[in-house]
């Protein structure tokens, strides 16, 4: 009987990046809280508030009573609420991180040479477009590298035939014969070549 084997899932991939996303996730949440606040209190900042709590009957500004009140009543929906972000915002650059480091590695083995990676992302991943523009991409260039490689081997077949032949023996049809076709396997390679925009011309 074989056990399957369950692969954990890394939430934190690419973790400085994911760790600013979600502070900047938690601080976005702080700061609308605090926009909050500051709206309440220069909304009621000339006004009084009673509060009757345990017996007892305050009287104070509104904009100190209600911040009062509200931390003092909520402040576990507050520390849930933040955890929840914090979560929340983990699922999220998950989703980010992930192709970002899948993509990363792509274009390094490009780098390397190595043009047969394919980009494979999960169906709720976001860089969709982006990894198949770059399997595209890849699958055209090794397909003209191919043709280039090909047309070199030609190339080397010719010459190597043509220096094989007696030259005593060889006649003036034949050397035109194999030079036509050095050439146009030779225009055959230009012609690929020409359809890259190269960084120094």
């Amino acid at each position: 009987m074989t056990k399957t084997s369950y692969k954990r899932r890394n939430y934190f991939i690419k973790k400085n990046f994911q760790g600013k996303l979600i502070l900047g996730y938690f601080l976005f949440m702080v700061a609308g809280c605090f926009v909050f606040a500051i709206m309440l209190t220069l909304l009621s900042a000339n006004s009084m508030t009673v509060v009757y709590q345990n017996n007892d009957l305050q009287i104070g500004a509104t904009p100190l009573m209600l911040l009062k009140q509200m931390i003092t009543a909520n402040w576990i929906s507050i520390v849930v609420s933040s955890a929840i972000v914090v979560v929340g915002a983990t699922f999220i650059t998950h989703r980010l991180a992930g192709p970002m480091f899948r993509l990363e590695r792509a274009v390094d083995n490009m780098i390397g040479g190595q043009l047969d990676d394919v980009i494979y992302l999960r169906e709720k991943d976001e860089g969709k477009e982006l990894a198949a523009k770059l399997n595209q991409f890849n699958q055209e260039l090794s397909g003209n590298i191919g043709k280039i490689r090909k047309l070199s081997q030609n190339i080397e077949d010719l010459l190597t035939q043509f220096s094989s032949i007696d030259p005593a023996r060889i006649s003036p049809e034949d050397c035109v014969s194999i030079h036509n076709s050095i050439a146009r396997q030779n225009q055959a390679v230009q012609e690929i070549a020409g359809t890259y925009q190269l960084l120094d011309e």
